[in-house]
Parts: C-alpha cells; structure tokens; sequence
C-alpha cells in the first residue's frame, strides 16, 4: 500500500511538472518563437522545476548545492541509495539475485549520467509539448501555426563539436573519474539529441517512399529493437552529407 501512495504521489508530482512546463511552450508560441525556441523552453522549463525539485528535496537542504551535487557521486551516497531501491524492489517481489546482477550496471549507466539522461527527458517532453501544443493552440487562434513536420527539423551543425569533444574527453579521461563522469553525461546527452536527428530523417525517407502507414509502424518498431546508435549514427552524418537536401532553406524553415 505504502508503495502504490508513492508512486500516485510521484505521478502527481510529475503530471503537476509537466503541466507547468507546457505552460512555458503556451507562451512561446503565442508570442511567435520559431518551434526550435519553442521546445528549448519547454524543455528549458522543465529542467528548472527538476532541478528546483531535487535541491529542495535533499536529505540537508541546509547544505551547500555544489557540496550536495558532489556527494552524490561519491560511492556512499550510491550504496545508500542502492539499499533504498533494493527495498522497494523487493516489496514488488523482485529478487535479490536480479538486483545483486542488475547492480553495476545501475550504477554504471544510470546513476552515473542521471543529469544527462533527465536532460535527454526534458528535451523529448519539450518537443512532445511543442507539437500536443500546436495541435490544440493551432485550431483555437490564428496566432499559433501549425508545427512543423518532425521530418524536416534540422539539428545546429556546431553541436557535433559537443559530441565529438564528449568522445575525445572520454578516451583521454583516464583513471579520473569526474573527467569520465563528464564526458559520459556528455556522450549520452549529445547521443540523445542525434538520435532524434536520425529518427527525423528516417521520418523524412518513409515520407519520401511513401511508405504506407502499416510499413512505417513495422519499420519503427524493428528500428527501436536495434541499438539506438544506429539511428544517432544517421543523424550525424546528416551534418556533412544532408540527406535531406534542406539545409539551403531558410533559417525559420530549419526550426
């Protein structure tokens, strides 16, 4: 019982969040922001609520932030937040074997690079507002267009350079850990972005071919059973070969 009360209240937490960031994106397109700035706020407005979120609800909210930020990724801070979840998981009869395996790989992949995948979080949630906005403002005011096509939005060229520098950091990081810490909240932040490039271009082609709705669906859903590289890899490569023909459009087009 205790659990379903906190995963209602987490949910509420979160539904409250989302509305108060879309409230960002409402204001954005009223005032005419081209759909780029758009999901920027949304996901910008979403990103300070966590944050906001999280520093008041540290065990000392009297503490330093930059200290508490430090602590985290100390060791202790993962054991004592590890027993936490391995008590939650096994009130969900979870076995103990499974979380002991399951272990490395939390802290690894997840605890880890938390700030980048909740960055990655806040982008999609900003471009999923921008269009569930657009579709409702849309058809209610003049004022709002309709969004833009997911399959002709176009990534800034200067971000592969964080990308880049993401993986360069990585290879040289070393035995230090905050390089590696850096470059590994990089990598997964920069990846988030170009994987969502790919999907727009692969968007784009289904378009282009004229694939029924039926094949997009199938395509889509072998697409996500791969590794998600496969699909950054594609945007990537959009920066230098422009699969699109599109980047000669105007700026405005280009989101």
């Amino acid at each position: 019982m205790e659990t379903l009360v906190a995963l209602i209240l987490q949910l509420a937490i979160m539904g409250f969040l989302f509305v108060m960031a879309a409230i960002s994106v409402v204001l954005a397109l009223v005032r005419g922001y081209q759909p780029r700035s758009v999901v920027l706020a949304g996901a910008g407005a979403l990103g300070l609520l966590l944050c906001g979120i999280l520093a008041i609800g540290r065990e000392d909210p009297k503490e330093n932030l930059a200290v508490s930020i430090q602590n985290y990724f100390t060791d202790a801070h993962f054991e004592k937040d590890w027993e936490a979840n391995t008590k939650a998981a096994l009130k969900m009869n979870v076995s103990a074997e499974k979380m002991a395996a399951f272990k490395d790989q939390y802290h690894k992949y997840f605890y880890d690079l938390l700030p980048s995948w909740l960055g990655a979080a806040c982008l999609v949630y900003g471009l999923f507002a921008y269009y569930l906005v657009s579709f409702v403002l849309s058809r209610l005011t003049q004022r709002v267009p309709r969004a833009m096509p997911f399959k002709d939005w176009v990534i800034p060229e200067p971000l592969v350079f964080g990308l880049i520098g993401a993986g360069a950091l990585k290879l040289i990081a070393g035995p230090s850990r905050e390089l590696d810490l850096l470059a590994g909240n990089g990598l997964v932040l920069f990846g988030a972005i170009y994987v969502l490039s790919g999907f727009s271009i692969v968007a784009f082609l289904f378009n282009k071919w004229r694939l029924p709705a039926t094949l997009r669906v199938l395509s889509y859903l072998i697409l996500v059973q791969l590794p998600l590289e496969t699909v950054g890899v594609l945007g990537v490569l959009d920066v230098w070969f422009d699969f699109r023909k599109i980047k000669s459009r105007k700026p405005e087009i280009m989101a």
